[in-house]
């Protein structure tokens, strides 16, 4: 049987503005996942947050940052309730101590160090 020896080539038109596309086209998909990463967050906090008259549950919101070309450039969830600490510390028997950290590792929000 005779060897084929022919070679094939390829020839990438215009590569470093596909590879630019490419690039753009990631991060976007990325920064969409992030985004909805922290609506989610955002999402899990209130559910698991102790109530008692509910203040702490509906003070849960999130802040998407964008850059000047309307892209995503980070993001918040914040909590202004002024005894949301006292709570995550433990406070309420409704909820464990840490109850923040521990939601948004498991979800993946952040990682544990």
């Amino acid at each position: 049987m005779a060897k084929n020896n022919s070679l094939v080539s390829l020839e990438i038109v215009d590569f470093r503005q596909e590879m630019e596309r490419l690039d753009r086209e990631l991060k976007e998909v990325a920064n969409k996942e992030i985004e909805d990463l922290i609506h989610y967050g955002t999402d899990q906090l209130k559910i698991v947050t102790p109530v008692d008259e509910g203040n702490a549950r509906m003070g849960w919101f999130d802040e998407i940052e964008k850059n000047r070309y309307g892209g995503f450039s980070g993001g918040n969830i914040i909590n202004e309730v002024e005894y949301i600490g006292r709570l995550n510390a433990g406070w309420s028997k409704q909820a464990p101590k840490y109850f923040i950290e521990q939601t948004l590792v498991k979800i993946g929000v952040i990682t544990p160090s």
